[in-house]
């Protein structure tokens, strides 16, 4: 029998959805620019990391893209950047690219200050102590947009980036193998793919680093070249 609660259910449900399309979704648009990649034909991808830097998964990261001689995007957060600034500088010695990922990643800070104004602002000045360059590109966590955020963005003179998840399961620390099987559904002409070097509690990245071991040999012998956001956007990386 359809019931009162069920048909609240189903309303509730809706909304979620509603929401999840408008604000956090990679492809949404509503409230702006929000690359998830490029329309093309050339065989060109931009990987790109979040939450670093850590020990020893950054580094171990570094040592991977510098044996296939490809470059990547790093979007970092704050307050690993303070416990790592050499790590940060390394990403920049190794010529990658890195961008602000918000100080804290802490999804309360999100709910009580929306707009992320201290957070970003703190990010870049932490960020640019550390390695002497001021990021002009911005992955606000977990992706999530609305118009205050985009007005601090701009105000910031940061480009907003967004980008497909390599897999949804690697917030569950899953196995390379299934990081690797997933990631591939993913692969197209132009896109951005987002993994995770990095974490704000206690995280295991070793499946993700594992499965670049197989992901980016496999991209490679695909004829794909791997670039930075800035070359595959034509954009600025700094300001």
């Amino acid at each position: 029998m359809f019931t009162a609660a069920i048909a609240l259910i189903l309303v509730l449900a809706l909304i979620i959805f509603i929401l999840y399309r408008r604000i956090m979704w990679p492809k949404s648009t509503v409230f702006g620019y929000y690359p998830w990649g490029i329309k093309t034909d050339k065989k060109i991808i931009a990987l790109t990391f979040d939450d670093g830097p850590s020990d020893p998964y950054t580094k171990d990261l570094l040592n991977i893209l510098a044996k296939n001689n490809v470059s990547a995007t790093f979007f970092l957060v704050g307050k690993n950047v303070e416990k790592n600034p050499n790590l940060a500088k390394s990403i920049i010695d190794a010529g990658h690219i890195i961008g602000n990922h918000a100080y804290s990643h802490n999804l309360f800070k999100y709910l009580s200050s929306p707009s992320l104004k201290d957070e970003i602002t703190k990010t870049q000045e932490i960020i640019y102590q550390a390695t002497g360059k001021k990021p002009a590109l911005f992955r606000s966590p977990w992706l999530i947009r609305h118009s205050g955020l985009f007005k601090v963005m701009k105000t910031n003179n940061l480009t907003p980036i967004s980008g497909l998840f390599g897999t949804e399961k690697e917030v569950w620390q899953v196995s390379a193998e299934i990081i690797y099987k997933d990631a591939l559904k993913q692969i197209a002409p132009g896109v951005i793919l987002i993994f995770h070097d990095g974490f704000t509690k206690n995280g295991d990245r070793s499946g993700t680093i594992k499965a670049m071991e197989l992901l980016i040999p496999e991209l490679k012998s695909q004829g794909y070249e791997l670039v930075t956001i800035d070359k595959l956007l034509n954009i600025p990386a700094y300001q």
